[in-house]
């Protein structure tokens, strides 16, 4: 009896530890994969069979953030097996990869070479370039420095910095798997780039004002409102601006819930000239 009540009383202490320390309730990556095989040869279908699980682990049993907020970030990610460029010494494919957060960033990319032998476990090494490893490492710190840009004014630079040393040290010799680093080099720093940043900033402004929808809508309307602004400001630039135009697609039904009632119906005359695919959907709270 007085064991059974030492055991409880070690149970308790280790739930409140558990509940109070934010260390323990880390941030997470929720990655969901799918693997296209059907352009391969059976047999390298075969050697391919549990591959899908091996990258699932990969991603999701690691530490990517310094845990600066308590949340899950979902991904989806699809990998598409489109030939195989192996040689006698080594399994190499040529594959393309789409990622999202299921939400309003996407990237897909076309031209990706990789090396993956059968019974292979991935591992995490910095400063350590792998042709696929590497590829996944910096798609993914794109998309966590995507995320952390929503919760703070450019809290993304340290993953997309990340996601820059990875890029450039594909500079240096990697020989077969070379393509496509070009192009990933230019994108990591158009993002990080000057011209960037005041989208960055209006991401900062629409999820801050986002997260008082139910507190304090007064306060959301503002902070949204004030995002609305930079993207008007981006637009004059840049009318045909990629990013804007995905972001508004992405969150108008958020937009329209939370200015609908409002009194101030001049928002949605300016949506519907900064997002004319939906215009018609703008014009009814008019």
């Amino acid at each position: 009896m007085f064991w059974r009540k030492i055991i409880l009383f070690v149970l308790i202490i280790f739930t409140v530890y558990l509940l109070n320390n934010k260390k323990l309730c880390a941030q997470k990556i929720v990655a969901k994969l799918s693997v296209t095989l059907e352009n391969l040869p059976l047999e390298k279908q075969q050697r391919l069979a549990n591959f899908q699980q091996i990258i699932e682990n990969y991603i999701n049993n690691y530490e990517w953030t310094n845990n600066e907020i308590d949340v899950e970030i979902p991904i989806t990610m699809q990998i598409f097996f489109k030939s195989d460029i192996s040689t006698d010494f080594e399994d190499r494919y040529n594959i393309q990869i789409l990622l999202s957060d299921n939400s309003d960033v996407q990237y897909f990319d076309k031209r990706c070479r990789m090396a993956y032998q059968k019974g292979e476990r991935p591992e995490h090494q910095e400063n350590n370039w792998n042709s696929l490893t590497s590829l996944l490492d910096f798609f993914i710190n794109i998309l966590l420095g995507e995320e952390m840009d929503k919760f703070g004014r450019f809290m993304g630079t340290p993953y997309f910095e990340k996601a820059k040393i990875i890029a450039e040290q594909a500079k240096f010799g990697m020989g077969q798997f070379i393509e496509g680093w070009d192009l990933r080099v230019e994108l990591i720093q158009n993002i990080l780039s000057d011209n960037n940043k005041k989208f960055r900033e209006m991401k900062d402004f629409f999820y801050y004002g986002i997260f008082f929808t139910n507190e304090d809508v007064n306060k959301a309307q503002k902070y949204c409102s004030a995002a609305i602004d930079i993207i008007e400001e981006i637009m004059e630039q840049d009318p045909e601006s990629e990013k804007c135009k995905k972001f508004l697609s992405a969150h108008y039904i958020e937009l329209i819930d939370l200015f609908k009632e409002s009194d101030n119906k001049n928002i949605f005359e300016r949506l519907i000239k900064l997002d004319p695919d939906h215009a018609e959907i703008y014009e009814e709270y008019l």
